[in-house]
């Protein structure tokens, strides 16, 4: 048995980690190692169920379809590492790596040639505008600090980690200010690295990064 394969096993999906029974087709996956690399990186599971069942998979034909994703139809290309594991000693389990990337945006291709950035929102890859692909172009840099110590931001983070996303009317109900205030905070979160903005949703969510 192996003990990485139980670590894993003991999580949940999450905004950097997946599970796969099998990869469908490299379009799709294609959108999954995109997210990880727009957003912090991630971990995708080949040959367990999303009920965290150990099912196995074939190595070779599940690592073409993803060398063919990472190489081909992710636009610029990204880097992965993976490595094999035995479950039981006889289902063999992909773990694919990805890291956050330098060169984000990443974009994902799909059947039709079209061409969309997608990030990891809690345990979803999602798509996201133009408005959030300009933000991730921009030069990684550390969060300020004392934007972390606000109380409202504490409150946020809090919340986000309960409740996985917010809008900018429901956040400022929830602190007692403006909503044109809850915005422009909302979106300086955003701009610093510490939230994700859903503009394609109406209202716009926003989650944690």
């Amino acid at each position: 048995m192996s003990e990485l394969i139980e670590k894993f096993l003991q999580q949940r999906e999450s905004s950097n980690l997946e599970f796969k029974s099998k990869i469908d087709n490299p379009f799709k996956i294609a959108r999954t190692l995109a997210a990880f690399a727009n957003t912090s990186g991630g971990t995708l599971l080949i040959g367990i169920n999303d009920d965290r069942t150990v099912k196995g998979c074939t190595e070779l034909d599940e690592m073409l379809k993803i060398e063919q994703a990472a190489e081909h139809l992710i636009v610029p290309p990204i880097a992965i590492r993976y490595r094999s594991e035995m479950w039981e000693g006889k289902r063999k389990v992909l773990i694919i790596e990805v890291d956050e990337s330098i060169d984000k945006p990443h974009e994902a291709i799909d059947e039709k040639g079209n061409r969309t950035v997608y990030v990891r929102a809690n345990d979803q890859t999602t798509p996201v505008g133009k408005e959030m692909s300009q933000i991730l172009d921009k030069a990684d840099k550390a969060v300020e600090k004392e934007i972390l110590e606000q109380p409202n931001v504490k409150y946020l983070i809090m919340y986000l980690k309960k409740n996985k996303r917010i809008a900018a009317r429901e956040y400022a109900k929830l602190v007692n200010i403006s909503e044109y205030r809850a915005k422009k905070l909302l979106e300086t979160l955003t701009y610093e690295g510490v939230l994700l903005m859903l503009t394609k949703q109406r209202p716009p969510q926003f989650v944690l990064k």
